[in-house]
């Protein structure tokens, strides 16, 4: 869905609730672990690839760090204790081989989408914070492309095995999790379609019938059409589609916040089936991209409507934070 909602400055801009507070703390000391165990891994790394890529991921959790210790500063939140300036190992140089660092490296990614997409759901009420949450996990999800990409190229990525039934004239391979992810993602737009149907014909409120509107044709039925050629390309069984009618419900049965509550609430869902299918799509870079794209799309719309929800008041106010000076 499309929402044309600008992000203004307002007094709440200088609020920060419980999540927030939690969220910078939380990022700060895993970036901080993060970093230790990187120059772990840098000091037994003999391949100069990934020694570079390593290099550039600390250098980029220090630049983050940096943001992040600004921002507890700002609302005075003592920090955790920092990262170490230099890490001297004295052991086994095959005890750490490159395949198993590069693998440690992805695993590290994937984790660090999940904290990520944590704290970006969670911090709806200072937008400045949300934002800076969103720019590190854009970084991240494009981090584990180029990443997948990279131990692909050295032969060091295990993937599940691969589809058998493709048809004849398709040349592209997929493999298991990327058949499931792909069905399974379909089956999901199915239900957000029918779903989203049902909702349209119960909201009172203008602006979010339209809202409904617009995600059921600019989103919802264009991906599931999208998909459905992808299903037909590899030969996988297409499930049966949601009916077209829906009939009007009583009205009074439901009200306009509890329809974007629950809405907001699919759409994270939607964006952890993305997330998830991103992080086992290691044999079609396609494939993997589909989901990249579908992910990062869910991750702006999610960002447009908190600032709708908040807007229109349909969210709970989160209690706030309120450090002892």
């Amino acid at each position: 869905m499309v929402l044309g909602i600008k992000q203004t400055k307002s007094k709440t801009q200088a609020m920060i609730n419980v999540a927030e507070a939690n969220n910078l703390w939380d990022l700060t000391i895993t970036k901080h672990k993060g970093i230790d165990r990187a120059l772990i891994w840098l000091t037994y790394a003999k391949d100069p690839d990934l020694r570079v890529i390593i290099q550039q991921a600390i250098n980029k959790s220090k630049k983050q760090v940096k943001s992040l210790e600004n921002e507890l500063n700002k609302f005075s939140i003592l920090g955790p204790k920092q990262s170490r300036v230099k890490m001297n190992v004295s052991a086994n140089s095959e005890l750490l081989l490159d395949q198993d660092i590069g693998g440690y490296l992805l695993l590290a990614i994937q984790e660090e989408i999940e904290l990520l997409f944590r704290a970006f759901r969670t911090s709806t009420t200072n937008d400045a914070i949300r934002a800076l949450f969103v720019k590190f996990l854009t970084e991240a999800i494009s981090d584990l492309d180029n990443t997948v990409k990279y131990l692909k190229l050295k032969g060091w990525v295990e993937s599940s095995p691969l589809y058998p039934n493709i048809p004849n004239e398709t040349t592209e391979q997929i493999n298991a999790a990327e058949t499931f992810h792909l069905w399974d993602h379909l089956t999901f737009r199915y239900d957000n379609i029918y779903q989203t149907q049902f909702w349209y014909e119960l909201a009172k409120d203008s602006d979010l019938k339209l809202l409904l509107q617009k995600g059921l044709q600019d989103n919802l039925k264009k991906q599931a059409k999208k998909l459905e050629d992808e299903l037909v390309k590899f030969g996988i069984p297409i499930p049966k589609r949601p009916p077209d009618a829906i009939p009007t419900p009583p009205r009074q049965s439901i009200t306009d916040d509890y329809i974007f509550r629950s809405l907001f609430s699919g759409i994270i869902g939607a964006a952890w089936l993305h997330a998830l299918a991103l992080k086992q799509c290691t044999t079609n870079d396609r494939i993997r991209q589909i989901f990249k794209d579908l992910l990062v799309q869910e991750i702006n719309i999610l960002n447009k409507m908190i600032l709708y929800g908040k807007t229109k008041g349909f969210f709970e106010v989160v209690p706030q934070f309120s450090p002892t000076l």
